[in-house]
């Protein structure tokens, strides 16, 4: 495995990730594909919006389409030619408060359908949860990164060793120290989808600081559920080189307008202020009387190309040494950006 730093501007840093299916330049989004759900097909993302990797779910993979997925792989199964990593369950033990696998085996179908980029069946610590409950979380996810690595018998995938803790900083510095000496490719900070979903930004640059400090720096940082663009620079300037995201589909189905700047109702909107494809061949009144699925579509298809092209506009203030002037002007789009700040 081979990360190439090209470029940097403050943490955030222009490189190349060697993966079994090709290089993908970061900071890079993931676009988070359901299996089952797809607005827009992968080959689409891949084709069109010109998506170098995505993500799914292993876990859910395994429950609905295990033998298939075994038999083809999942890139055949998701019909897309570049990098795919899977999630391993951890999110819906976060929101169900359990899987129906265990680590080694989720590890296993990882490698049976032959994932570029695999994590580990680790424990989300959430968020307002005790010390006492976050410490555990912690334990228990080194303990099974330390089977994992016990275990592991192949090389081609890249395995990602999370680090947990939540709103706990000390233990969240602790989980990196322990799991960054650990023979990981990618590192990931686990708990942060309810910090953002709560727009608690300035605790999410504390969570991923005590995170970044830790960590070997020639390792990517992941960050899980990412969410909106307009707080994507902020995740890259703290170091964070990958992230998920399905909040372009998620939001389409609330009837939700991605800007750059924040989001928008489409019930509000009476000039689409964006010049992608599906904002400029139609007009908001049409979309709104169009069916259900097909305003959701054209909706998610708006919101990637927002991501998308957000990640591009991170690059360039990379390359031009101007991201703090850039993660200024992003800043202002919500109070809660600009107290991170």
């Amino acid at each position: 495995m081979a990360f190439e730093i090209r470029e940097r501007d403050l943490l955030a840093r222009i490189g190349k990730l060697e993966t079994k299916s090709g290089v993908v330049e970061t900071p890079i989004l993931l676009p988070v594909v359901n299996p089952s759900i797809q607005p827009i097909s992968p080959k689409e993302m891949h084709d069109e919006f010109g998506c170098t990797a995505l993500m799914t779910n292993a876990y859910i993979i395994r429950k609905r389409l295990r033998e298939k997925a075994e038999k083809i792989g999942v890139h055949r199964l998701l019909d897309f030619h570049g990098a795919i990593m899977t999630d391993s369950g951890a999110y819906q033990a976060l929101i169900y408060g359990d899987v129906e696998t265990t680590n080694s085996e989720i590890i296993q179908f990882q490698r049976d359908i032959k994932t570029d980029i695999g994590v580990i069946l680790d424990v989300p610590t959430g968020w307002g949860v005790s010390e006492q409950y976050a410490k555990h979380t912690v334990e228990e996810t080194m303990k099974r990164a330390k089977e994992f690595v016990k275990a592991k018998a192949e090389n081609s995938i890249l395995w990602t060793g999370p680090v947990q803790g939540g709103a706990h900083l000390d233990l969240v510095a602790k989980s990196a120290i322990k799991m960054g000496k650990l023979p990981f490719q990618v590192h990931a900070l686990g708990s942060p989808t309810p910090v953002m979903e709560q727009y608690l930004f300035a605790t999410l640059v504390d969570m991923i600081m005590a995170a970044k400090q830790n960590l070997p720096p020639d390792r990517p940082l992941h960050l899980f559920g990412a969410g909106h663009p307009f707080m994507f620079a902020l995740a890259v300037a703290l170091g964070c080189d990958m992230f998920d995201s399905a909040a372009y589909a998620l939001f389409a189905r609330q009837d939700r307008y991605m800007a750059e700047t924040g989001t928008l109702r489409l019930k509000e909107i009476e000039y689409f202020p964006c010049s992608c494809a599906e904002c400029t061949r139609t007009s908001p009144s049409e979309v709104k009387a169009m069916s259900k699925q097909e305003r959701q579509n054209l909706l998610a298809r708006h919101n990637l190309h927002v991501s998308m092209a957000e990640i591009k506009k991170i690059k360039q203030a990379i390359t031009e040494g101007r991201l703090w002037e850039h993660l200024e002007t992003r800043s202002h789009g919500h109070p809660a950006l600009l107290s991170a700040l």
